[in-house]
């Protein structure tokens, strides 16, 4: 019973999200809005980043340079990584990450 009343939901969600599109179709395929639509699609990666426990890089970088100038950064790929690694450690051991 419970997976009928979810199931309805997830259409009538899907329903609002198409007509909510539909509806604004001249605004999101405006070459005026594509720098926010890029905003908005590297703001949800790092939302998503983050719900798994990863960390922005370019928050890193910044961090580093502001508070480490000293200090190399490590590059993207090593710090997501170290981030994944600290976040599900296989060995006994736990890491803290970087930021």
């Amino acid at each position: 019973m419970k997976l009928k009343y979810a199931k309805q939901g997830a259409t009538v969600l899907t329903n609002i999200i198409k007509m909510t599109v539909l509806s604004q179709k001249h605004l999101v395929l405006s070459p005026k809005n594509w720098s926010k639509i890029a905003t908005l699609w590297q703001r949800l990666q790092q939302s998503f980043r983050l719900m798994v426990g990863v960390p922005d890089y370019a928050t890193y970088l910044r961090h580093m340079q502001q508070h480490h100038p000293d200090l190399t950064p490590m590059d993207a790929k090593t710090f997501y990584r170290y981030c994944v690694d600290a976040r599900y450690p296989s060995s006994g051991n736990l890491k803290k990450c970087p930021c």
